[in-house]
């Protein structure tokens, strides 16, 4: 879908109601972004939006109207099917919360009132909240959207709330087109600032291309990080880090642009209006540069150009020491809310009342409660901690070789950990014994992918399906810290670009991270232990007093070992035979192996902290460590590829739109399965070309993309890979889809080796 971007290629689209997707009852106004519903009715005030949306597009609305005649509020919701104009639906509850592919989140009323100001959005832990414009929180867990296909938006003007303003949207540095004059819902400093920015890039821009004629430019782009004291002679702490550049400091802005960095031919006066640029809310009157010793203590850097600076800096990250003091003030804290990836139209307060707090959270018994209101970058996902991660952590140029045995890939990975040398925050180059490929990404992604199932599978330490995946209660294993091994492998994956294990129940992984988790509805099948299925069955089944009597006598003592001496108590009752399967549950999957779970996330801060980091975020988390995996669709797969084109009007090109219209064919014999025995998957066909099965969490260092090669003179020459570069390379010339899906399945069933595509 294409629209008309005001505000350049960066911008996210219009934001308005589609005029031919409203109830019957809506009329739009303000250009479309004003949506009211006639008040003599509650129904028919469904309105869609005139674009689809992206994961983690924070869409900002203003309740303008309410009518205290119907009871009921306001309802958001997301789909993956595309809205019909005779096909609107007189409201979203029950007709689309029960139906498949989409979801339906009504708003608390408390929050329903005239002239407040709420944003929300879906991300990629499949979580769609809801924020007031105090920064209370609301979560709704998902179920049936994919979030690799498209998603359009809806308002449900129901009940009491009769009119709806569209303020805009904004996804990290990116907001929606400013369609009319006035914007409620992009902050004017921060396009100033944006502006400002934009100028600055375009007269270094200008002043290179002058330099150029004299001598040669070079870049350089050290990690920056600017401290708030004068005399600080330690570099900040993790939690200090995040919140500092919260605050306008530590990582610069211009960090999540892509700039070419510094030019190491800059003069100082050019070096010191970069780094005044790069900071925009603070007042840098002067400035020192610093390095951290390995000790974590900073010293000055004495250098007098930028070479030597390089020189001598190293790998170390450039630390900028301020000559005064930075205050942190109010406005320094609200304006760039809206600079990075953080709340955009919430000013900061007080924390509520905990009475009110709690009155909040139960006002919809389908939310969750925020535990981590309290994290300074809640508003980061997954993909912005992991880089903030790497930029603490590891080293930018260090490089560790890895040899590997495919035969024996998991005790390759363990020798190599166990290794006295072995140094887990440089980039390991990993080799395939008897392969010849060079790694340059492919064969990186291909040992994280395997490592991690293979550790699932074969390292004895994990129980159940995959998706609902239990730690063993194993003392030998605890013994011989396979559970720290675990850990370790799984942190040095996902620090470097890899998969994380993607399997822990949901209930477990919610535990581990020191979170309530309702167990009352648990599925006991799960349990891998059958003597314990049996006996949880057993707790459910109790109907009658008699039902309670007979499971004292025959599993009061197993459940006394669960943590509930309570079961022998005169008083217990029927009524507590819910509490009694939770106490159970949480026992059998967190408590009876909680010496292993410790071992595990010891293992998994060995590196970085990085479990700490986790448990702060954990639903952010949420798609690392569970599956929340959905398959790959034709569109999503077709919109990772480019295509290498010939030249048009050659005969090379119209033999290669040719082959591309057989293999669009085949993409649709594949999601159709339609494909002879559906023996291949979009997942396989990334693999080959990836060395990843689905798109890592950092996302491709580079577009995978598509090739051609000529048709050979004798013989077949099968579709053949290159995973560093991520080029999948098709023939020129092919009969048919049929004759290319054949090929293409040879192909991957037969490159197991790289090297050997």
């Amino acid at each position: 879908m294409r629209h008309d971007r005001m505000c350049g290629s960066r911008c996210l689209g219009p934001m308005t109601f589609n005029v031919d997707q409203t109830g019957q009852y809506v009329s739009l106004s303000q250009g479309g972004k004003l949506a009211s519903r006639d008040a003599s009715t509650f129904l028919n005030g469904l309105a869609f939006l005139s674009r689809t949306v992206k994961v983690d597009e924070k869409l900002c609305i203003c309740i303008e109207d309410c009518t205290s005649s119907w009871d009921g509020a306001l309802r958001v919701g997301f789909t993956n099917i595309c809205p019909q104009r005779n096909n609107i639906p007189p409201a979203s509850i029950p007709d689309l919360r029960d139906a498949q592919g989409y979801c339906v989140v009504p708003v608390p009323e408390d929050l329903c009132r005239r002239g407040v100001e709420l944003q929300f959005w879906i991300n990629y832990a499949s979580m769609v909240i809801i924020q007031d414009k105090g920064g209370e929180k609301y979560y709704l867990k998902t179920k049936g959207l994919n979030l690799n296909n498209p998603l359009w938006v809806f308002i449900d003007l129901y009940g009491s709330t009769s009119a709806v303003r569209l303020l805009g949207s904004r996804r990290g540095s990116r907001t929606s087109c400013p369609v009319c004059p006035v914007d409620g819902g992009i902050d004017w400093l921060t396009r100033k600032f944006e502006r400002q920015m934009s100028e600055e890039e375009h007269i270094y821009s200008h002043k290179t291309d002058t330099r150029t004629v004299q001598k040669t430019a070079s870049y350089w782009k050290p990690s920056l990080f600017l401290v708030q004291y004068a005399k600080q002679t330690t570099f900040p702490s993790t939690k200090e880090r995040l919140n500092l550049t919260r605050a306008g400091l530590g990582i610069p802005v211009q960090r999540s642009q892509e700039s070419r960095g510094l030019d190491l031919n800059w003069t100082w006066r050019e070096l010191n209006r970069f780094i005044c640029s790069s900071y925009p809310l603070v007042n840098l009157t002067g400035f020192h540069f610093a390095k951290a010793d390995k000790r974590g203590r900073l010293s000055l850097l004495h250098a007098d150009t930028l070479k030597k600076i390089k020189k001598e800096l190293g790998d170390s990250e450039l630390y900028i020491i301020p000559e005064t003091d930075i205050v942190l003030n109010e406005m320094t804290a609200h304006t760039l809310s809206s600079v990075i990836n953080t709340n955009a139209f919430s000013p900061p307060r007080s924390p509520p009342d905990p009475a009110q707090q709690r009155n909040r959270l139960t006002s919809t018994n389908s939310f969750l409660s925020d535990s981590s209101r309290n994290s300074s970058m809640e508003d980061m996902d997954v993909g912005s901690l992991l880089r903030e991660f790497q930029l603490m952590h590891l080293s930018a140029s260090g490089q560790v070789s890895v040899l590997v045995s495919r035969k024996k890939l998991l005790q390759s990975a363990k020798d190599m950990l166990s290794n006295c040398d072995f140094t887990w925050n440089k980039t390991p180059l990993v080799t395939f014994v008897g392969e010849q490929a060079l790694d340059c990404g492919g064969p990186r992604r291909e040992f994280f992918r395997i490592l991690m199932m293979e550790m699932q599978s074969s390292l004895g330490i994990f129980e159940g399906p995959s998706g609902h995946l239990f730690f063993t209660y194993d003392q030998m294993a605890l013994e011989e810290r396979k559970y720290e091994l675990a850990g370790k492998l799984i942190a040095w994956s996902v620090a470097h670009g890899g998969p994380g294990l993607k399997a822990f129940d949901p209930c477990l992984y919610q535990l581990m991270c020191t979170q309530e988790c309702q167990l009352v509805d648990f599925d006991w099948h799960l349990i891998p232990d059958a003597d314990i299925q049996d006996k949880l069955k057993k707790i459910l089944s109790c109907k009658t007093t008699k039902d309670l009597s007979r499971l004292q006598r025959e599993h009061g003592d197993w459940i006394c070992d669960c943590g509930f001496p309570g079961i022998y108590r005169p008083e217990i009752s029927i009524r507590d035979v819910p509490k009694i399967y939770s106490y159970a549950v949480r026992h059998c999957i967190y408590l009876r192996t909680s010496n292993m779970i410790h071992q595990f996330t010891k293992g998994l801060n060995a590196y970085g902290q990085f479990w700490d980091m986790v448990r702060s975020h954990w639903i952010e988390f949420l798609p690392i460590f569970t599956n929340m995996h959905e398959p790959l669709s034709r569109s999503t797969f077709t919109a990772l590829f480019q295509i290498h084109w010939s030249n048009a009007g050659t005969k090379k090109r119209a033999a290669e739109e040719e082959t591309l219209h057989y293999w669009e064919l085949v993409l649709q014999m594949i999601e159709d399965k339609k494909a002879p025995q559906n023996k291949l998957h979009f997942e396989e066909i990334l693999a080959f070309v990836t060395g990843a099965d689905e798109v890592p969490p950092l996302g491709f260092s580079q577009k995978p993309s598509i090739h051609f090669y000529p048709p050979e003179e004798r013989g077949c020459r099968l579709p053949y890979a290159n995973t560093c570069m991520m080029g999948l390379f098709l023939p020129r010339v092919v009969k048919d889809e049929v004759e290319l899906y054949r090929m293409l399945l040879r192909a991957i069933r037969d490159s197991a080796e790289f090297g050997r595509t």
